[in-house]
């Protein structure tokens, strides 16, 4: 038994003729009739009653014809969602956000998914590096953007570098360096006299520093504040004296709308962050999938523009 001897089932019925429904079918009738009879032969029973011109369905072909509608119904929105998902209309896409990434991304990536493919379900996911990249392997989440340094090469990972983005210091536009310097560039040792908050910094982060302005430079003397919650730090830097050490695409909104400033340290640090889009090795893309990995590939490139402009 096949889909197409119950669709001939189904045009029989609805046409009550043998010739109406091959023309239905674009079948012969001969055909048509045969493809009946083996269907009658498999189920073991006879499906129509032909009397002279007429035909009709037995009780036990009633049966097998509200079944074949079920069917057929499912068959047609099966080939409908596979339509929607190869264009990406339609799909979960389970992406994880490392802390940085996610201060970056997210809002940005919900508001474009929303706008652009509303039949698109997304589910951001938070936590750290090793419990993500568990999950990926465990098939719970779909891709993963994350801090680069933070992922070991692995032959079942998949890694795309995105575009490096450059980091800084940031604080809100009437801070007192601003107001004191007049738009100069201010000395490492005048910032650090102010709270300094920042995700944990890096090694690479804290060796350029000391590099650049001395041992004083030391992240252990100088962050008062850290924390995975980026949103919460930028907000702590709006409303009080502290400024801000990371990626400063991050703050891009916030510093357009006047909110925040940059603050030009000399010399210049020369920080910068970089992060990976990650997914399995071998595994298949589903377009909904490719969708959000352009559009974070994207992003980090207008980030990264903005920063060399």
């Amino acid at each position: 038994m096949n889909l197409q001897q119950l669709d001939h089932l189904l045009a029989l019925a609805e046409t009550g003729s043998f010739s109406r429904a091959s023309e239905k079918v674009h079948l012969t009738q001969p055909a048509l009739s045969r493809s009946i009879q083996m269907l009658e032969q498999e189920l073991g029973m006879q499906l129509v009653d032909r009397v002279g011109k007429r035909n009709e369905l037995t009780p036990f072909g009633a049966m097998v014809l509200a079944r074949a509608k079920r069917i057929s119904m499912e068959t047609h929105e099966l080939k409908r969602a596979a339509a929607l998902l190869a264009d990406g209309q339609a799909g979960v896409v389970r992406l994880g956000l490392g802390a940085a990434p996610g201060a970056l991304f997210s809002s940005p990536l919900l508001i474009h998914m929303l706008r652009n493919h509303p039949r698109v379900g997304l589910q951001l996911h938070g936590g750290g590096p090793e419990l993500q990249l568990a999950a990926l392997r465990a098939r719970t989440l779909d891709a993963l953007v994350l801090t680069y340094r933070a992922v070991s090469p692995r032959e079942d990972l998949h890694i795309d570098v995105l575009p490096t983005l450059r980091s800084g210091f940031v604080c809100r536009r009437g801070h007192p360096l601003l107001a004191s310097r007049r738009g100069k560039p201010v000395r490492f040792d005048e910032l650090v006299r102010y709270p300094v908050v920042s995700t944990m910094v890096s090694d690479d982060v804290a060796r350029i520093l000391v590099e650049r302005y001395g041992s004083d430079a030391s992240p252990q003397r100088w962050l008062h504040v850290s924390s995975e919650d980026i949103g919460a730090l930028i907000e702590a830097v709006r409303g009080t004296d502290a400024i801000f050490l990371g990626v400063l695409a991050a703050t891009r909104a916030l510093q357009d709308n006047g909110d925040l400033a940059e603050l030009k340290v000399e010399p210049a640090a020369g920080l910068s962050a970089q992060f990976a889009f990650v997914t399995l090795e071998g595994r298949t893309e589903a377009p909904a999938l490719r969708l959000v990995r352009e559009f974070c590939v994207g992003l980090a490139q207008a980030g990264a523009d903005q920063s060399a402009a």
